[in-house]
């Protein structure tokens, strides 16, 4: 038997949104929903399809390891040098090596609680101690106790803007204050990761001043408004010191290079996606609305997902809307519903409209 690491069993395993054809099977349903992985709800951009279709003809050889194209594309997309730009498989793939490259035994790593499961995850798996910071009562992220919780051991902070699982979203002037407070030697990493669905006035990115600081990095995915979720495409925006340091942990050829293609295509269709956020705000508003009508207290929300915490345990819920062809993600006392399309949010309301009756 092989000599694992002694804490391997305190690592947790990353639980994804239950696919539709299992569902399927196990419940003899022949109609799901699945509002449980904050997908984009519709196909990627024809074009999009298009380029993938090509790109796949030339699999039989390696992906260029340094993303030139899509760099340069993001670079110019952006207004910063290509040398600031970093592409990864997925934002998630960036986490885990900005977290192996600066985190590790006797660090510790900040993050808000509750935020993506992946934060507490990632610390483990480098060795790092988590950190977890309680959202405030209006489940935003609570960047003064955030601060007071970062000491001599501290070499990374996540901000996820907006919140994942929660949706809450930060000002500009709020995280511009809170990087200020931040030691240079502690690098602030904010995940936009649902960026491209927020209609909030006061929001702006980070991505603008993140190359000009010495411990800023801003995450972005093309999972999410773009639709690219299966070939998972990310980049990350920041100082190029900084960057060519935490890559030096990344895996080589990480990016397929189908996904480089896919990514680059889409890139293009600004207005599209623009469109693609419009109607997720309707939605949005839809289901929090609903959720209200119904007494439920749902959590501000900038993303594509709404959150609640139901008068009954959030894993009950979550399994009698299961039997009704809708899949949510519970999380601890909270229940997340990605915003599908008009047919599957009304669906979700029907089945919560019919479970609460049982």
């Amino acid at each position: 038997m092989p000599t694992y690491r002694p804490d391997l069993e305190a690592i947790p395993l990353y639980v994804p949104g239950k696919p539709v054809d299992e569902v399927a099977r196990e419940l003899g349903l022949a109609s799901i929903d699945k509002l449980a992985s904050n997908e984009c709800p519709t196909a990627p951009f024809p074009e999009v399809v298009e380029v993938i279709a090509r790109a796949a003809t030339e699999v039989n050889r390696y992906p260029d390891n340094g993303t030139f194209a899509l760099r340069g594309a993001l670079a110019a997309f952006h207004g910063v040098d290509p040398d600031a730009v970093w592409v990864g498989h997925g934002s998630s793939d960036l986490l885990r090596s900005i977290a192996m490259a600066v985190g590790g035994e006797g660090t510790s790593l900040v993050f808000a609680d509750p935020s993506f499961v992946l934060y507490r995850m990632i610390a483990l798996l480098t060795g790092s101690t988590p950190v977890p910071v309680p959202v405030t009562d209006d489940y935003g992220h609570d960047l003064g106790a955030m601060a007071d919780a970062i000491d001599d051991t501290t070499s990374l902070v996540f901000i996820c803007n907006p919140n994942n699982p929660t949706g809450g979203h930060l000002s500009h002037s709020e995280v511009e204050s809170f990087i200020d407070s931040v030691p240079e030697s502690v690098l602030v990493v904010v995940d936009e990761a649902y960026a491209e669905y927020v209609t909030a006035d006061d929001y702006r990115s980070q991505l603008a001043t993140a190359p000009t600081l010495p411990n800023v990095v801003v995450l972005r995915t093309f999972s999410k408004a773009y639709g690219l979720a299966g070939l998972r495409v990310g980049y990350a925006v920041g100082n190029p010191d900084v960057l060519n340091s935490v890559k030096r942990t990344q895996a080589p050829f990480a990016v397929t290079s189908v996904g480089q293609a896919a990514a680059l295509e889409a890139l293009k269709h600004q207005a599209a996606l623009r469109e693609r956020a419009v109607v997720n705000a309707y939605g949005r508003a839809y289901l929090v609305d609903a959720l209200r009508e119904r007494g439920y207290d749902p959590a501000p929300t900038q993303a594509n997902f709404v959150y609640f915490i139901p008068e009954e345990p959030a894993a009950d819920l979550g399994d009698r809307l299961l039997r009704q062809g809708t899949i949510v993600r519970v999380l601890g006392d909270g229940v997340r519903v990605s915003v599908g399309t008009d047919e599957e949010n009304a669906r979700f309301i029907r089945s919560l409209d019919s479970v609460r009756s049982q």
